[in-house]
């Protein structure tokens, strides 16, 4: 639409008004001094009439204008001047171009002040002289019938209008039923059924048509106005709209404000949709789209072969990079209240992805190079992130954080999600053994999530800075924390810690099974373990300590392992070794590698004489005991000392105080009741004024009355008094008891006891 035209279609009509009458009175004059002789009589209904009516009016030298008509008549009544015919050029200042206007039949109203015609009128602008070249700019106008005010220049039409028009940038076409134009405010009114189509200069570049019902033309603002409806299409782009607003610049439209807004755009790969009450689009010079703003309920929709992501907020910005050839989105922003929400297409054999949510204040996209896919989204406001399941074994997330950066691979596939101050939240996985759980539950200063670029799946979840964790009554923090999706693992490393209602854990690095609870801590390991309830009393036993390189927590925290210069303590009992097992659910410990093993005797008669405890040190290379018999086994080179007591053997066996408990204790623990040692037995006993010796195959101790017993291997045993032997007695069994200082000794049938006393010199 270009604004020349609606002018000089009035410049055309008031020139026929003005012209017609002018020439009509001279006309007159010219007869009446010109009559040779009177006519033939006219017809009653007319006042005169003429043929090949010519007229031609100039400035100086210059011609302005020039009337033809083929047939020229004055009617009576009404009255009024019929033109048959008629052609009237208006030649410009240049002198090298004129307008031509063609009409079949034109009548003029004198009365009324006012000029009509019912036949096709038919407007050229600029059209050049013989000789002249044109100036590339033409205007042409058709209209079914038209309508003209003398006085105001107003030019009024109900009949269906059509123009084209050529500038330097490119062609237009239009047309409507109905018009009006107003030479004084230079306003053009298409009435309804209103078109334009604008076609570039570069055939490459597609036309931009523009619809309405009703138009308004406004020359001096360069502005169309669009009512009650709109529409616009370029190529693969259109939008629907209520009233619009068109902005012109030299012709072109550079601007258009809709309410109401729909609108499409399609690609080979893509197709955006977009809706808002109001909508405002920036066009380049060429006609390409250079920027949109939607306000008011704002929606972008973009679908894919990916799948489709749905924008809403109270503003959306797109800003597209515009070439020679067309306009690319580059960048999306969306304020207020922001929704990008992204579900993934269902592709046949291959598993569907998960939704995604992501909701903040401000939300920026930035384009791939094509604008047809997302590179990445910066969250410019704190925001949150949903993760939805599509199907059985996904698990829904959501995070909340102060900055969100999220980078896209190909097809928009989501690949690396960044944020700072974040908290998540994990559902359970809903299966139909376990409907319900406890969710999970992190914190940190930084997060980094990466995903599969394929699958869109999230394969791997970095915390860092103040990481805590929290799974119903299971909690752990750390420095930083790396989650494993497909594992359900978390790395915890720097200070970590996890813990519940049954005892903590403290290592330099903890490994977690979100799945099952189980754990790997290395590095400078520190437990504690609650006692268990006693299911008769209800009093918890006592806690279980232990300190290690390595700790591991297994089957559902049944089994403990324990490596690395392991000790483990409950109150005084204490063990150390390089390995320690402990199977809770079978009630047992295992140590090897070289033990050292502290037991507390509290119910023993020496302990009660003494008023105290006694304790009983153990050394070994391995060590098995299990708390349903109370029996604690060494094995090789164990040394068991007791105060007054001391004990070497291969393999030595001890029973421990039953102190009725059905609770497991981790560390054999209520005295020693009774000991059995095997292989090369070799006893000390030592009192206040001598030592007591033995040596057998096997040998017993009975905690409660002293008694002792040696057999096998050719049993000895003999006393020793400041340094010097006293007796030296052997015998098939050799039992002595402490307590009163008593000897019994049992021969073989052919060989009999014998005892030797050293007499004193």
């Amino acid at each position: 639409m270009r604004r020349v035209g609606p002018y000089l279609l009035v410049a055309v009509i008031l020139g026929i008004a003005g012209y017609v009458w002018y020439t009509y009175q001279r006309q007159m004059a010219v007869q009446k001094r010109n009559t040779a002789a009177p006519p033939q009589p006219l017809p009653s209904t007319l006042n005169s009439k003429a043929q090949e009516f010519v007229y031609a009016t100039s400035e100086g030298n210059r011609t302005v204008a020039e009337l033809r008509a083929k047939d020229y008549r004055e009617v009576k009544d009404p009255a009024h001047m019929e033109l048959d015919q008629m052609e009237l050029r208006l030649f410009h200042e240049d002198g090298k171009t004129f307008d031509l206007v063609k009409a079949e039949k034109g009548n003029y109203y004198p009365n009324e002040g006012r000029l009509a015609s019912d036949s096709d009128v038919e407007v050229q602008m600029a059209v050049p002289l013989p000789g002249e070249e044109s100036n590339g700019k033409v205007l042409g106008i058709k209209a079914k019938g038209a309508s003209l005010e003398i006085k105001t220049g107003k030019m009024f039409s109900q009949g269906a209008v059509e123009f084209r028009f050529h500038q330097e940038g490119g062609e237009g076409t239009g047309h409507a039923m109905g018009a009006e134009y107003d030479p004084q405010t230079h306003e053009l009114h298409l009435i309804r059924a209103s078109y334009l189509r604008w076609q570039p200069k570069d055939p490459k570049v597609e036309a931009i048509e523009v619809e309405s019902d009703e138009v308004r033309y406004k020359e001096l603002e360069s502005k169309v106005y669009l009512m009650p409806w709109s529409k616009m299409r370029k190529a693969k782009f259109s939008m629907e709209a209520a009233a619009s607003e068109v902005s012109l610049q030299k012709g072109v439209i550079r601007h258009v404000a809709a309410a109401d807004a729909r609108g499409k755009d399609l690609t080979p790969k893509r197709q955006v949709d977009y809706a808002a009450k109001t909508l405002n689009v920036d066009f380049s010079a060429e006609g390409h789209v250079e920027k949109v703003i939607a306000e008011d309920e704002a929606k972008l929709v973009t679908t894919g072969e990916s799948g489709k992501t749905n924008t809403t907020a109270k503003r959306i910005d797109l800003f597209f990079l515009v070439t020679q050839k067309e306009s690319l989105l580059e960048r999306a922003l969306a304020n207020g209240k922001a929704v990008v929400e992204s579900t993934p297409a269902v592709k046949a054999g291959a598993p569907a992805g998960e939704t995604k949510v992501l909701r903040s204040e401000s939300i920026e996209m930035k384009m791939r190079p094509g604008g047809e896919e997302i590179q990445r989204v910066e969250v410019l406001a704190p925001g949150t992130l949903d993760f939805l399941p599509n199907r059985p074994g996904q698990r829904k997330r959501h995070m909340e954080g102060e900055r969100m950066s999220i980078v896209y691979a190909a097809n928009n596939q989501l690949e690396l999600f960044k944020s700072t101050n974040v908290t998540t939240r994990t559902e359970p996985e809903i299966t139909p053994a376990k409907k319900n759980g406890a969710p999970t539950l992190t914190w940190s200063k930084e997060l980094e999530a990466r995903f599969d670029p394929k699958s869109g799946e999230m394969v791997r979840l970095e915390q860092s800075g103040d990481f805590r964790y929290q799974e119903g009554e299971r909690r752990a923090k750390s420095d930083r924390a790396v989650q494993e999706t497909a594992q359900d693992r978390i790395t915890m490393t720097g200070n970590a810690r996890t813990w519940d209602s049954t005892g903590s854990t403290d290592a330099k690095e903890i490994i977690l099974n979100q799945k099952t609870g189980e754990f790997i801590a290395i590095g400078n390991v520190r437990s504690i373990r609650e006692g268990e309830k006693d299911a008769k009393t209800g009093k918890s036993g006592e806690v279980t300590q232990a300190t290690a390189e390595r700790m591991e927590m297994r089957d559902k925290n049944t089994k403990i392992h324990y490596e690395g210069n392991a000790v483990m303590w409950q109150g005084e009992n204490r063990l150390r070794a390089p390995r320690i097992d402990i199977d809770r659910k079978l009630s047992q410990l295992r140590a090897d590698g070289g033990i050292v093993h502290q037991m507390v005797d509290e119910k023993s008669a020496a302990a009660k004489k003494n008023g105290g405890v006694i304790l009983t040190h153990v050394k070994a290379s391995e060590m098995f005991y299990a708390d349903l018999e109370k029996m604690v086994e060494y094995r090789g080179n164990v040394l068991m000392d007791r105060p007054g007591l001391e004990v070497k053997s291969h393999r030595l066996r001890a029973y421990l105080d039953n102190d009725d408990s059905e609770k497991f204790n981790e560390q054999p623990s209520g005295g020693v009741e009774k000991t059995f040692a095997y292989g090369d037995v070799k006893i000390v006993e030592t009192g206040t004024t001598r030592v007591r010796k033995g040596h057998g195959e096997t040998g017993e101790y009975y905690t409660a009355d002293g008694k002792l017993v040696l057999e096998g291997g050719k049993p000895e045993m003999f006393d020793v008094v400041k340094g010097v032997e006293q007796r030296r007695t052997t015998g098939k069994q050799l039992t002595w008891f402490a307590n009163n200082d008593k000897l019994i000794v049992d021969g073989e049938e052919k060989k009999p006891a014998v005892s030797n006393l050293q007499r004193k010199r």
